[in-house]
């Protein structure tokens, strides 16, 4: 299947379904049975459902005798708010020193987190679902439609779609824990703008949002799931075609977590 750009509006039980093989940019449905965040809500339910195709790299654990492992990752609470107000020309986060007491690591091993870096990460294109919900937001939500888990006897659901024995695990693997939970993702897609716009991300841990590759949401750092919504009308976007970029990182904890809600229908693009 082709890499460039693709995405897929379907409604209800007229929902088609394209297989995708691991690693590969697709649109799927689920077997029954299938363990992880890969399970689609029910194909009957009359609820448009749109895909954006979400890039997951995923990483091994922090070990200082592995020059191939990056220090972020199961390791210290480190590189909190340490991208740009813009995006570089490859429209990607720009690393810039944090005004902040947490550590950093500096900018060539902060770009491997969506960079590929053979030996380090390993890619997989995976289809992130995103359900109209009631409200007239397109939702996907991991509290929702994540892996279950119970944890510290908390039920729950969590966003771990790369676990061992998912339809996406990779090579890595759970590394000795209980999820898969070591892995960055990004999200690159379009909308038209339109008056009283909204968006809502929440993220355990790491999360960077741009529109027309400008920062707007920052919520970097590990840390608990944390949110925020954004209201269009106060970035006072011209009528048109927009870009918007999402990057998302779960360095370390059991309680990995993932909510982006829009009031715009996104089409995915490939950069």
């Amino acid at each position: 299947m082709s890499r460039g750009a693709i995405a897929l509006l379907a409604m209800g039980a007229a929902a088609c379904t394209i297989e995708a093989k691991q690693g590969e940019v697709g649109i799927y449905r689920a077997p029954a049975g299938a363990s992880g965040s890969t399970a689609l809500p029910d194909p009957d339910a009359p609820k448009p459902v749109l895909f954006l195709t979400m890039q997951l790299r995923d990483f091994k654990k922090f070990d200082a005798a592995d020059p191939t492992t990056n220090p972020a990752f199961h390791n210290l609470d480190s590189e909190k708010s340490v991208v740009a107000e813009t995006l570089g020309a490859d429209h990607k986060p720009v690393y810039r020193a944090p005004d902040n007491d947490s550590p950093t690591f500096g900018a060539e091993l902060f770009d491997q987190w969506y960079r590929d870096v053979p030996g380090t990460n390993y890619l997989v294109s995976y289809p992130l679902p995103l359900v109209l919900s009631g409200d007239g937001l397109y939702e996907f939500d991991s509290q929702k439609t994540g892996v279950p888990d119970a944890d510290m006897d908390v039920d729950r659901r969590v966003f771990f779609p790369l676990d061992d024995g998912s339809l996406y695990a990779t090579p890595f693997g759970n590394q000795g824990y209980k999820h898969n939970q070591a892995f960055t993702g990004e999200i690159h897609a379009v909308f038209t703008a339109a008056a009283g716009g909204t968006l809502q991300v929440r993220g355990d841990d790491d999360v960077y949002v741009f529109i027309d590759d400008q920062l707007v949401i920052d919520l970097g750092g590990p840390h608990a799931a944390r949110g925020m919504d954004l209201d269009l009308d106060d970035l006072s976007l011209s009528a048109g075609e927009h870009a918007l970029h999402v990057f998302y990182a779960e360095r370390m904890g059991v309680t990995g977590d993932f909510m982006l809600r829009s009031s715009f229908a996104l089409t995915s693009s490939i950069e």
